[in-house]
């Protein structure tokens, strides 16, 4: 019986014959061991956004910095208390300015109230005893 040809057949290379390729050199390194290959630099990133990944996209970011702070204190128990002695005023000042601070606030508007309310409470003063 016939199988239509999909027997093997023998080939007639299957002689052994020795291969003469030529054995390729070996590649060599041309820098030393200790010397790492460069990379390529990083390509420059493209031109972004204006803000910061993250950040509000608001007109004016730097405005928004104190948003999330509290309140400070008001500075008008400080006139009243240096009106009134100025030893209060001195520690009523310097408690308000260290809550301020601590609330991420300026401290000197309640020194500044001091000051002036203690200028003026003086030059008051000298006024009325001078006449």
């Amino acid at each position: 019986m016939d199988s239509g040809g999909t027997e093997l057949q023998p080939s007639r290379y299957r002689e052994a014959r020795e291969m003469t390729a030529p054995i390729p050199y070996a590649q060599y390194p041309t820098a030393p061991p200790w010397v790492t290959p460069s990379s390529a630099p990083a390509p420059a990133p493209a031109p972004g956004p204006q803000t910061h990944h993250g950040r509000l996209l608001v007109r004016f970011p730097e405005e928004m910095a104190r948003a999330a702070r509290p309140q400070a204190p008001s500075w008008a128990p400080v006139m009243f208390w240096t009106l009134l002695l100025v030893v209060p005023g001195v520690v009523s000042a310097a408690r308000r300015g260290a809550e301020a601070r601590r609330g991420g606030n300026e401290r000197y508007p309640y020194w500044i109230a001091f000051g002036a309310v203690l200028a003026a409470a003086v030059v008051a003063f000298l006024t009325l005893t001078t006449r």
